[in-house]
């Protein structure tokens, strides 16, 4: 039997990453940290690699997606399934190097049902135009009201958003450049740059500009974003997530998540007439089809109000003539 089935699956999967650190960009290391520390170790940690079994496995992806999430909450299919790939890549690699005998996350099937009372077909949620001048004048003195501010007016990712550069931003214009997202290494960020064909141009609002225009230039600042906190320093992610989190009973609206600020953003957009190809572009999506997929259920409406338009043209022509 090789040396590694002894080890408990902790004691494996801490070496495993100490060798990921070189083969793996720093945020996909962070990812595979962060499902194993956050799902796996939780679960098979204190067993030794001899005792994993396919339905050992397959009983922990059932957990996991029942109630392996923040306070017990189900996680999605997709997360369970990419917790199951890094598994299965690190006692592969163990096989392959001659370390452990068997892999039997090769064998082990991931659950096909998702649970999750959010995990449905529906189309995002969304505010509407009232909705988002309430939110905005609930927030506008807390710590990070701007930056939700600038959320709801760009469409920006979360990462993109602590990114943002002074260097990026035009206030003259305004307008500002999406050249960068942020990573955390534990406890130490890191800016990497979009690919030249994802950097995007955005113009802004007068109420977006002002809300960047607002933040001050706070030193010491190795990474000089425009959102950081009192110290200078970036926020982390998942600190901008809590808070989004933490701010809800003191909001009279209906509840949504960070990521659905770009969902109104866009929606908001189409509903007023723009281009589906300008909204396509300031989200940043590869090809207009991704766009029209996530805001199918905004199109039929946008048809109708075209035909009505078209309508109203013919009539009025038809009127002048008269």
């Amino acid at each position: 039997m090789a040396p590694a089935d002894h080890e408990t699956l902790a004691s494996y999967l801490e070496r495993w990453l100490v060798l990921q650190r070189t083969r793996l960009e720093p945020s996909s290391w962070e990812s595979y940290y962060w499902q194993i520390h956050g799902y796996l170790l939780p679960h098979l940690g204190d067993r030794e690699v001899r005792e994993l079994t396919v339905p050992l496995l397959e009983r922990v992806y059932v957990d996991l997606l029942t109630g392996g999430g923040r306070y017990g909450q189900p996680l999605a299919k997709r997360t369970v399934a990419y917790a199951h790939m890094v598994l299965h890549k690190a006692l592969a690699d163990g096989v392959r190097a001659g370390e452990l005998s068997d892999n039997p996350a090769v064998r082990a099937r991931l659950p096909r049902v998702d649970l999750r009372s959010d995990a449905t077909d529906d189309p995002p949620r969304i505010w509407d135009a009232g909705e988002v001048r309430r939110f905005m004048d609930l927030t506008r003195d807390d710590e990070l009201g701007d930056l939700w501010a600038v959320a709801l007016g760009t469409g920006m990712r979360r990462g993109e958003l602590l990114a943002l550069r002074w260097s990026d931003v035009d206030l003259d214009v305004p307008s500002l450049h999406v050249s960068a997202g942020i990573t955390w290494i534990g406890d130490r960020p890191r800016l990497k740059t979009t690919k030249t064909r994802n950097r995007r141009r955005l113009h802004l609002d007068e109420r977006t500009a002002g809300a960047i225009a607002r933040q001050p230039r706070r030193a010491p600042n190795p990474h000089p974003v425009v959102f950081t906190q009192p110290d200078g320093s970036p926020w982390h992610t998942q600190t901008i997530s809590d808070r989004w989190r933490r701010q809800w009973p003191g909001l009279d609206l209906p509840r949504i998540r960070l990521h659905d600020l770009r969902h109104v953003h866009a929606t908001l957009l189409l509903a007023a007439g723009v281009s589906i190809k300008v909204v396509s572009e300031r989200l940043g999506h590869r090809t207009i089809a991704m766009t029209m997929d996530l805001y199918a259920h905004v199109l039929p409406a946008m048809d109708e109000e075209a035909a009505d338009a078209f309508g109203s043209l013919l009539d009025d022509h038809a009127t002048r003539e008269s």
